[in-house]
């Protein structure tokens, strides 16, 4: 699908009344340099309908209602024209709406068009603007795009007081043609982009959505997102909003961070890191200086970035002992560094100071300032300070990249903002999302140096009936595939004593019954039992629940446990689970979400986010846990999904009971849900 004519079009037809309006208002105030037709069947100065035409246009803006939108469409389409806004509600996201989003969707053929229930786009690179409102930029060489499901929340970006670079601004509405996946793959082919924000309610399709950000990726365009629906309240307003199906969160979670894609919970923290991104690209690593005149300043960045995961090395020894030779020892040498006031009245000192930091290996170097209004007292002394570093900057041959930072967004200017743009030194405003920001920028490249793309494993056939192995058929297709499982028996009542005696005791002895999918909530699990008699007497309190038992081996040591679940997700397809096991695995939320496929670096990063693992490591002086058969067990499973793709409902590993180092991990209880073939 062409989408140039649509987006970047030399001759424009303009539909509707006073929607219409400001349409062609906003096209003349850019400068758009093409033709703009308007078509209104009453008004003088209009042509009267799209028949009319002097010629073929590229594009159309159909601010009307939505018969018409379908009658006007055919036209244009019998004309030969590139694609379309189309401004209209009322259709997929309306009860009543479904017929017209068919007949629209018959008469578009195979043309592009951004909505239905969609506010429109502007292209600030060539000068266009399809927006049925009040354009807020200018145009521009190279910037960002920014593409939205919400019509009110590209206006807001539009707007921003920050100094954004805007190179398109894109709503999707409805997604019914054109959805957050083709918008992703145009802007991405464009050189003049720099990166790419979203704003999403949903994502149509998942496989385009996954193509699209590989594609974005290998053209170094990083994104930046806002996903709505964390909350139940969320998604109940994003479906009646857009008639969105919004999916589980934490599959969005896992999956963005799997992509490289930086996941904002609000605006500014959004347009903060597509500042540092068109500015800079993605940051090489995570270590970052940050100087100001303030130990209040510097304290707050320390607690601030407690959440994030940003370095604040020490300063190298040869720049150190060059710092404090110059500084003097009032000045403590540290990461957050407070110069002290002294230092910035010290116009030589504040110069040499920049000089020697500049120098140093950190990814970026952030000077924290926040001037006085200037309309209201003299900030000679910001403004100064501010020159100095803008002047080491422009005269060195930086090893860092360089930034400003305030604490409260409305202390940058715009005047001081763009001079900072001016001299290649990102403006960055608010501590807490520019910190945000540095997380997120310096986040990107590792995961694409590092991290593949994943694949989704949809799935088939979801009518076929479904078998539920028992416990020790479950481990017996687990240690297949290389999990350690205890050495069991499965018999009746009348067995039990008998294979009890060749397993050294203590022993489990469980009931089998595929119907009881939790065992321990019923009681029918008896665990650590050491003779004959302990066990005639669990057999005797279990019996009623099953004709079968499972008798094993114990496994009486535990560093700690876990749960190892593979999930089987409409959208999301197979993804598996790792987190804090046994009876505790629904009281405490501690767990990671992988997809496929998953490398040992990938597991290593991801277990380590979980607060079970300090135990794994050795908390408080017990004995470290086994971390490398954990490991090994995610990769066992990770290879199990794979080569049961195309069957596996469902899998849970519980507990996996890792024990200290060196000794192997075993499953203690295990569930299979497989399609029958």
């Amino acid at each position: 699908m062409n989408l140039k004519r649509l987006f970047q079009p030399r001759t424009i037809a303009v539909f509707g009344g006073i929607w219409s309006d400001y349409v062609t208002e906003q096209c003349q105030k850019l400068g758009f340099p093409g033709k703009i037709w308007r078509v209104h069947p009453k008004r003088d100065e209009c042509f009267s309908s799209s028949n009319d035409l002097p010629d073929v246009p590229d594009c159309a803006f159909l601010g009307i209602n939505r018969n018409l939108t379908i009658q006007v469409f055919s036209e244009l389409r019998e004309l030969g024209f590139g694609g379309a806004v189309v401004f209209a509600s009322g259709f997929g996201e309306e009860k009543d709406g479904l017929d017209f989003s068919i007949r629209l969707e018959k008469v578009a053929g195979g043309l592009p068009f951004i909505g239905p229930n969609c506010y429109g786009f502007v292209n600030f690179f060539d000068r266009v603007a399809l927006w049925p409102d009040q354009v807020t930029g200018k145009f521009i060489n190279r910037g960002v795009a920014f593409i939205a499901q919400s019509g009110t929340i590209a206006i807001t970006v539009m707007g921003q007081r920050r100094s954004l670079p805007l190179g398109y601004v894109i709503t999707l509405g409805n997604q019914q043609r054109l959805a957050a996946e083709d918008i992703i793959r145009f802007t991405a082919a464009d050189e003049r982009v720099s990166a790419i924000g979203l704003y999403l309610e949903q994502i149509n399709d998942l496989s385009k959505f996954i193509d699209a950000v590989d594609f974005a990726r290998s053209k170094g365009k990083p994104i930046v997102l806002i996903k709505a629906g964390r909350t139940q309240k969320a998604r109940l307003v994003a479906q009646t909003h857009t008639g969105a199906m919004t999916g589980s969160d934490t599959f969005y979670d896992s999956l963005f961070e799997r992509l490289g894609i930086a996941r904002c919970e609000n605006l500014s923290s959004l347009v903060e890191t597509l500042k540092i991104l068109h500015f800079y690209g993605p940051l090489k690593s995570n270590k970052v200086l940050v100087l100001g005149a303030s130990g209040g300043d510097m304290a707050m960045v320390s607690d601030l970035s407690r959440d994030y995961d940003l370095d604040f090395p020490p300063i190298p020894q040869i720049e150190y002992n060059a710092l404090e030779s110059s500084l003097g020892d009032r000045v403590k040498i540290n990461n957050p560094l407070d110069i002290q006031v002294a230092t910035w009245f010290d116009y030589k000192k504040l110069r040499k100071m920049f000089d020697v930091l500049l120098r140093c290996k950190f990814s970026l170097i952030a000077f924290m300032v926040d001037p006085q209004d200037e309309t209201s007292v003299d900030t000679e002394s910001f403004d100064k300070a501010i020159e100095i570093l803008l002047e080491a900057v422009r005269e060195r041959n930086l090893v860092s990249k360089a930034a400003l930072i305030s604490s409260l967004p409305e202390s940058l200017s715009k005047l001081t903002r763009e001079k900072c743009f001016e001299n290649g030194v990102v403006p960055l405003q608010g501590l807490p999302e520019s910190l945000e920001a540095l997380h997120h920028s310096s986040k990107i490249k590792r995961i694409w140096d590092e991290w593949s793309i994943p694949k989704i494993f949809l799935p088939q056939n979801n009518e076929i009936p479904k078998k539920i192995l028992n416990e020790y058929e479950s481990k017996k297709l687990l240690a297949k595939h290389g999990f350690n499982i205890p050495k069991s028996y499965l018999v009746t009542s009348d067995k039990v004593l008998e294979v009890s005696k060749k397993i050294c005791y203590p022993i489990a002895l469980k009931v089998s019954n595929p119907g009881i999918l939790h065992k321990t909530e019923v009681d029918a699990v008896k665990l650590n039992l050491k003779t004959e008699y302990e066990v005639e007497k669990a057999l005797s309190e279990i019996e009623g629940y099953g004709d079968d038992f499972l008798v094993e081996e114990m496994i009486t040591e535990s560093v700690a446990e876990f749960i190892l679940g593979v999930t089987l997700d409409n959208q999301f397809g197979l993804t598996i689970t790792v987190g804090v096991g046994g009876v505790f695995t629904e009281l405490i939320e501690d767990k990671v979400t992988f997809f496929l496929p998953v490398s040992r670096e990938q597991i290593i990063c991801k277990i380590s986010e979980l607060k079970i693992y300090k135990i794994l490591k050795g908390w408080r002086g017990r004995s470290m846990g086994d971390i490398e058969s954990l490991i090994e067990s995610v990769r066992n499973l990770a290879n199990f999904v794979e080569n049961y793709s195309d069957s596996l409902v469902d899998c849970e590993i519980n507990p996996l009971i890792v024990r200290s180092v060196g000794k192997k991990s075993f499953v203690a209880d295990a569930l299979i849900i497989l399609k029958e073939k």
